[in-house]
């Protein structure tokens, strides 16, 4: 008996939470003075415009740099964007995994476009975003789903044993695939990070609804620039699968605090 397992991975949705998504214009006024996106130092203006050109300029900046509270985040420097976003990519990225063993897990990564990744996540201006995975497991054109890994371990030999399983890992084992998020350029621009449970190498599990990735991963750091992600996954079947092509959409979905 086989069992061929497709996965092919999509995103249906990008979903907005905490406060209100609408851009957050941080104007604060009295009756006597206005002070625009807290704006202190020797000089600068918001809009400059004329009939053809519009500007923002900054004459110097008194402090730069990053810091934070239990309740603020604030950042030092020139003059910035004050609109918040959430923006999500998925490659075009199929994984084939093959003829299922009973004895040992098929595996493989999901890469493709330009990060030769699986997903990218960009925000601006959040707190923190969370990517949950929303897909029940490759299920047969029969019906019949492939039972879910849901205790981290390392892939199973054991023939009376089916599983799947997923991680955002760098791995050895079954085969060398995937690899650890990567924040671009580097972890002082963006700070997201495999989630608890989808973050050990050579370990995978799958829950649907899980949170498999989030941002930020360091505390009292802004959940701002672009993580590049790649999912690895595991399949195996025992000798009571039911036969069939078991395939599976990965739906991701991206949910960010502002």
């Amino acid at each position: 008996m086989s069992v061929k397992q497709r996965i092919c991975l999509i995103v249906v949705g990008v979903l907005f939470g905490g406060l209100s998504s609408q851009a957050a214009n941080a104007q604060y006024s009295s009756p006597n003075f206005r002070v625009e996106e807290a704006f202190f130092g020797t000089g600068g203006e918001l809009d400059p415009n004329s009939a053809n050109f519009k500007a923002q300029q900054s004459a110097g900046s008194l402090a730069v740099g990053a810091t934070s509270s239990s309740n603020y985040d604030a950042v030092a420097g020139f003059i910035s964007a004050n609109e918040p976003f959430l923006e999500m990519t998925v490659s075009d990225a199929t994984v084939d995994l093959g003829l299922l063993s009973d004895t040992a897990s098929s595996s493989g990564a999901a890469t493709g476009g330009p990060c030769s990744c699986s997903f990218t996540v960009r925000t601006y201006l959040s707190s923190e975003y969370v990517v949950l995975t929303m897909s029940p497991p490759p299920t047969s054109e029969g019906g019949a789903v492939l039972e879910a890994k849901t205790a981290l371990a390392a892939p199973a030999t054991d023939p009376n044993i089916e599983e799947f399983g997923i991680n955002l890992a760098a791995n050895s084992l079954p085969i060398v695939m995937g690899s650890e998020p990567d924040n671009f350029p580097d972890p002082s621009f963006a700070d997201g990070g495999a989630a608890v449970g989808y973050s050990v190498a050579n370990n995978f599990k799958y829950g649907i609804g899980d949170t498999i990735a989030r941002s930020a991963t360091t505390a009292g750091n802004q959940a701002v620039g672009q993580t590049n992600y790649t999912i690895s996954y595991i399949a195996k079947r025992r000798s009571i699968t039911a036969a069939g092509l078991y395939t599976m959409k990965h739906d991701l979905v991206a949910v960010a605090t502002y």
